[in-house]
């Protein structure tokens, strides 16, 4: 049986995921919160909420995007640096 260990966890990595996962968590929260808002009729006050919770998944979702991009990417790298240059 061959020793298959894993590559440990970076700290870069964690916190890649977690910063996307917050971002698209968020956004859609926001886009739920739209949706009930706006299907019940109501009106969000004319506050900074209103327009934080219409523009945040504007940004937010590409973000989280680019975010799970980049942590496959270092995925790839720490795993390529982990399994030395002669494997594929």
């Amino acid at each position: 049986m061959p020793d298959e260990t894993r590559p440990p966890v970076s700290r870069l990595q964690r916190s890649l995921a977690f910063f996307s996962l917050a971002l698209i968590g968020l956004s859609v929260v926001a886009i739920l919160v739209l949706i009930i808002v706006g299907g019940a009729g109501m009106k969000i006050p004319s506050t900074q909420l209103q327009y934080f919770v219409q523009f945040f998944p504007l940004l937010a979702l590409p973000l989280g995007a680019l975010g799970i991009i980049a942590l496959f990417v270092v995925g790839a790298v720490e795993r390529r640096k982990y399994n030395g240059p002669g494997s594929k």
